[in-house]
């Protein structure tokens, strides 16, 4: 709608109907999204936090926070929000991976050293000399770009397709329109949305299993595996659904 026919009740009512379309079209994401969420709670209440090491369990929290941060925006059609805390949300999780392979950089971390700061930007570069390091990082290093190129930065690419300009009853002027929310094309192109917007999360649980693992006193033994079959079954959604796209768009 034109910039001056929205206010902030209306743009909220638009969000809370959006919210509700999209619970209702993809009730079965939500539910594979249930199950993750279950998956990084479970061990919340059993984690051992001794005085002085916060920052990794603080880290996995702060982690399953954008994981909800990142679903209702998308469920409001805020995608560029979404993937703007889905990255928030890799960067969590790569800091924790550094922490968890070198646990002396825990202290760096605290005081904000530039390794911490630039971590993707650090693991880039020692992946590049050795391919082998940081193995659980190739997949969110690949997730972070797209994350970073729609959602992240206010640069031109971040909201050109959300202006519209219609032609006015005067030829000299024209009227501006601004998309306040971003809708798919159809069912299916928000259902690939909805799973890539899941895709990182259990990437990231898999980092932080060590010290869940760890620390997590009477966790139940197959937390791993479970956290592996959501991995799995979102993937092959994923690879499903895109494949479906791609026979589409050659029809």
């Amino acid at each position: 709608m034109p910039y001056d026919q929205i206010d902030f009740p209306q743009f909220l009512a638009a969000e809370e109907q959006n919210l509700l379309i999209t619970w209702s079209n993809l009730h079965p994401d939500f539910r594979v999204f249930s199950r993750l969420d279950g998956l990084m709670r479970e061990p919340v209440a059993l984690i051992d936090v001794p005085k002085g090491q916060e920052a990794l369990p603080g880290l996995y929290l702060f982690t399953h926070y954008h994981l909800y941060i990142s679903i209702a925006n998308l469920a409001r059609s805020h995608l560029s929000e979404s993937l703007a805390s889905t990255r928030k949300a890799i960067d969590a999780g790569l800091s924790a991976y550094e922490m968890l392979l070198e646990p002396t950089s825990i202290p760096l971390y605290e005081r904000r050293d530039h390794r911490f700061i630039f971590i993707k930007r650090h693991i880039e570069r020692i992946r590049k000399k050795d391919p082998t390091r940081y193995p659980l990082a190739a997949d969110l290093l690949r997730f972070h770009d797209v994350c970073s190129e729609i959602g992240s930065h206010a640069d031109i690419s971040s909201f050109v397709y959300r202006i519209e300009q219609k032609g006015t009853e005067n030829p000299a002027k024209t009227q501006l329109y601004f998309h306040y929310f971003q809708f798919s094309s159809d069912s299916d192109e928000y259902h690939l949305h909805f799973l890539e917007t899941l895709l990182a999360y259990p990437h990231i649980l898999r980092i932080f299993a060590p010290m869940v693992n760890d620390r997590a006193h009477g966790l139940r033994e197959n937390w791993g595996k479970d956290v592996a079959d959501v991995a799995a079954a979102v993937e092959r959604e994923h690879a499903s659904v895109v494949q479906h796209l791609e026979k589409v768009s050659h029809n």
